[in-house]
């Protein structure tokens, strides 16, 4: 597209010539020479105070909402962010290709990444870039919605109420998808049935042949089917009732595969996913099952669940101190993703388990219960449970764990440093987990070999 068309589209004033453009960037960390360059405005931040960063890795245009100074061309908006819903708006209303919207409070980007892969396999495939799922990250990553792909696959978040309706009636998915629910962003939404609402919301805007992928575990699937208004739905799920049945699944950490069986339609496949994690199974289940509903055979895809790129952060495996194993999965968290990340630990018996838990945030005045919940959960599946921030002080110890609290990230480094020994008999594996803001990356950094 031609600058010069993105002025015409928003209403804007052209500053300079007309070049080509294909590629955006509102970050100037991350932005890539030949990229233009949207300044956007935000409560902590001005995207114009970064436009000589941007000049300098090379930008080719930019998109502000005033006047400024700069050697490239310019298009002048009212407001850089209506400028990018703009420009979302045009492109879905002219895309010919398959639309899904995907959302949960787990697994959105993890999904994301399996079924762009899966469909990748047969068509070229437009998705979401990184995990910008909210009122910003979704119109950004539908800047380059082109004719060229065949399937857009686009994330859709939420920590408010409205915040769905609002990006779903954005993005207009065909196919409307739900990974689960559970306790997550309590900031913004009072409960789980608020949380249930608020994603269901994603299934009131797919066209008249739409479909909904929805989690058959959920104690809220019948009343996702209700607000569908009797839209075809398809289900995933380990159920029995499931139409994509996950069976059978087992993690192999020494390879780092998942492999699971998924019946359907009188059917068994043998399939297998790169990464340790049996709630993956599901996401590929979910995956699996939006490519059998657009016609795609899963025998010839199935392959592409090997190669999946996921997200750093989420369950990948590293070698650790004293020939340990270490789970990072530090990206985030939220009770039912600590769950998960313990249920693979407990998949693993011939290991001593070490958890390091950073607090989890957003949980408003429930945080000190919900933290409770996880230790009551680890208790009896893990041999040391150790964790960091003031939100674990409510527990009881009262299981056979190792249980301590700690106050200083170095000082947790070095408590689990004194347990690793290389000649310990009985392997070690350490998962490193917690809320972002948490920064428990930095431990499971410094635990990498």
């Amino acid at each position: 597209m031609e600058l010069k068309d993105l002025a015409l589209l928003s209403n804007g004033s052209l500053q300079g010539n007309t070049v080509e453009v294909s590629e955006f960037s509102i970050d100037t960390r991350s932005i890539k020479k030949g990229e233009v360059y949207i300044a956007i405005e935000g409560q902590n931040f001005d995207g114009h105070d970064f436009i000589r960063d941007a000049e300098n890795k090379g930008a080719r245009a930019l998109i502000v909402s005033r006047e400024v100074t700069s050697s490239l061309p310019f298009i002048v908006v009212n407001n850089t962010l209506d400028f990018m819903e703009t420009i979302a708006v045009h492109n879905r209303s002219s895309f010919s290709g398959n639309v899904i919207g995907i959302t949960g409070t787990n697994g959105k980007t993890t999904s994301k990444q399996i079924l762009s892969s899966l469909l990748s396999k047969i068509y070229k495939t437009h998705k979401t870039d990184g995990n910008k799922n909210n009122h910003i990250g979704v119109p950004f990553s539908m800047l380059n919605m082109e004719n060229q792909y065949t399937s857009s696959v686009l994330e859709i978040g939420t920590s408010q109420v409205g915040e769905i309706k609002n990006l779903t009636n954005l993005v207009k998915p065909n196919i409307a998808a739900i990974t689960n629910v559970s306790s997550g962003h309590l900031q913004g939404l009072r409960d789980t049935d608020s949380i249930a609402d608020e994603k269901g919301d994603i299934l009131k805007f797919y066209d008249s042949n739409g479909i909904a992928i929805l989690p058959r575990d959920s104690s809220y699937f019948k009343y996702w089917c209700s607000k569908t208004n009797s839209k075809k739905v398809v289900s995933f799920g380990i159920h029995e009732d499931s139409d994509f049945k996950v069976i059978n699944a087992s993690i192999d950490v020494e390879n780092n595969l998942t492999s699971f069986q998924l019946m359907h339609d009188g059917l068994i496949e043998e399939c297998s996913i790169n990464g340790v994690g049996i709630h993956n199974t599901l996401n590929a289940a979910m995956g699996l099952a939006i490519c059998s509903e657009l016609g795609i055979d899963i025998s010839e895809v199935k392959e592409a669940l090997r190669d999946v790129d996921f997200p750093e952060r989420r369950l990948s495996i590293h070698k650790s101190i004293g020939n340990s194993i270490l789970i990072d999965d530090s990206y985030n968290s939220n009770p039912a993703s600590m769950k998960r990340s313990i249920d693979v630990l407990d998949s693993m018996p011939k290991y001593k388990k070490i958890c390091l838990f950073g607090e989890m945030k957003e949980l408003a005045e429930d945080s000190s219960s919900l933290h409770s919940e996880i230790y009551e959960y680890a208790k009896d599946k893990v041999d040391y449970f150790f964790c960091l921030g003031e939100d674990w002080s409510g527990i009881k110890d009262s299981g056979e764990t190792d249980f301590r609290i700690f106050s200083y990230q170095e000082e947790l480094y070095e408590s689990v440093k004194k347990l690793i020994n290389p000649n310990l008999v009985k392997p070690v594996v350490i998962l490193v987990k917690g809320s972002r803001s948490t920064r428990m990356d930095v431990i499971a950094d410094k635990l990498k070999n």
